[in-house]
């Protein structure tokens, strides 16, 4: 179930982003009664804005319309309400709206105006514009009011001002606009300021979901928020440390292989005499007088035999040695001129009087060991020294007289052509471009909070 939220979410995300995406803005004409009649001929600045005249607005104080432009006594002001409803349906209102008022007045009947004009009197005059958003009920839901002051006269010397308010919420429905201008002087008659023009307009978004679909979307948001409400972070799993275990806590181990290994090396290094081994690699011979050998008079084969006798101490003195007859002299292993030597008749040879594998091994190891490093080649005279001890500049002074001044060169004497080389780094447009995504994510962010702040309401 939490899986099938998430997914209607993560649609639901995708389907206002698009929504978003394709929805565009429709701006409105003048929303007032002077509608897009011509500009007046008293100013220069806009010629977009039309002039303004006392039709379909209502009359507050005293106002003299001249005719393409309206002049106050005193305090005067003229306000008009609308229906937007006119100009957009409800459901595009409860997009949002926002209502531009453009003013263009005349302010120089005022003594120290530098377009000083009509009856100037001291004191300088001011003028406020009004804009309201409201429900259909007349209540407001956003306002802007701002008075000025600033010194104005007619043709291009005429000031145009700005107003602007916003509604994101829903219920916009109608609106009210007003001017006013005070007389800061005397009082004198027809000595306030002049208003020359005025437009009002209103920017939507015309995009429009159907209900159905909003129905959708509230349920999903709904399901999530219960989801959300009962969620329970899952308990973390502790993250095995292996705890370090110093290596002088224990104690050295003796290994019994290497204690009885050296116990091999010893007896068989006993066993085998320096002659013996000279004899297996062709070294001076040693003619030994055969005698016959037989089971009731034992010769030269005692020794082994009582080697076996202590390695086998269970067996009884009747047991049978066979006898081993020493082959000739012609068939001991022989070494050729470069000293090489025939590891398989010193096996054939250590075969005869040691019977265990591991001592055979082990005594082959050790015969051949010795007589290679006997045979070694003396390579003392090949040792030979190549430093030439000579003088090159003896009684001489070396001077390096290149110069390194001309190598100083500036690589990009151009910064454009740096700056053109930067611009096609492409970890530099991956770093852009990854800020622009992120900066458009949290903009579409903002834009679906501000969805689901309205359809929750």
């Amino acid at each position: 179930m939490e899986t099938i939220i998430k997914c209607g979410f993560l649609l639901l995300i995708a389907f206002l982003i698009t929504w978003a995406a394709t929805a565009g803005n429709v701006t409105t004409e003048n929303l007032l009664p002077n509608g897009t009649g011509n500009s007046s001929s008293y100013q220069n600045v806009d010629n977009t804005i039309p002039s303004v005249s006392t039709n379909g607005f209502n009359v507050v104080g005293t106002v003299r319309d001249w005719g393409g432009e309206l002049e106050t006594t005193g305090t005067g002001s003229i306000n008009y309400t609308g229906n937007l409803t006119d100009h957009a349906t409800q459901q595009q209102l409860d997009n949002g709206i926002t209502l531009d008022s453009t003013t263009i007045v005349q302010n120089c009947e005022w003594q120290g105006s530098a377009w000083q004009c009509g009856q100037s009197r001291a004191g300088q005059d001011s003028y406020t514009t009004t804009v309201k958003i409201l429900d259909d009920e007349g209540n407001t839901l956003a306002i802007v009011n701002q008075t000025r002051n600033n010194d104005a006269g007619y043709g291009n010397n005429a000031f145009k001002y700005e107003d602007s308010v916003s509604y994101t919420g829903t219920g916009s429905n109608q609106f009210y606009w007003e001017w006013e201008g005070v007389d800061g002087g005397s009082y004198v008659n027809l000595g306030g300021p002049n208003l020359l023009g005025a437009k009002l307009t209103m920017t939507y978004d015309d995009a429009v979901i159907e209900e159905e679909t909003i129905e959708q979307i509230e349920d999903v948001i709904e399901q999530f928020e219960e989801w959300e409400q009962s969620f329970t972070e899952p308990v973390p799993i502790e993250e095995f440390i292996p705890v370090p275990i110093a290596l002088e806590e224990f104690g050295m181990i003796p290994l019994e292989e290497e204690i009885v290994f050296e116990e091999i090396n010893t007896t068989l290094e006993e066993e085998f005499e320096e002659v013996e081994i000279l004899q297996v690699f062709g070294g001076p011979e040693i003619v030994e007088e055969e005698t016959e050998v037989t089971e009731e008079t034992p010769t030269e084969t005692a020794t082994v035999t009582e080697e076996l006798v202590e390695e086998q101490p269970e067996q009884t003195e009747t047991t049978t040695v066979a006898t081993v007859q020493e082959e000739p002299a012609s068939e001991q292993p022989k070494t050729d001129s470069v000293g090489v030597v025939d590891v398989q008749d010193v096996q054939a040879q250590v075969a005869v009087k040691v019977k265990g594998i591991d001592k055979q091994l082990a005594a082959t190891n050790i015969i051949v060991a010795e007589a290679m490093e006997k045979q070694q080649v003396d390579i003392s005279s090949y040792y030979k020294q190549y430093t030439d001890t000579r003088q090159l500049y003896e009684g001489n002074v070396y001077e390096d007289l290149r110069v390194l001044e001309g190598y100083d060169v500036q690589i990009y004497q151009n910064d454009n052509k740096f700056f053109a080389i930067s611009v096609d780094d492409p970890v530099l447009k991956y770093q852009i471009n990854f800020q622009k995504a992120k900066q458009n994510r949290l903009i579409k962010e903002k834009e679906l909070e501000v969805l689901r702040r309205q359809y929750a309401r």
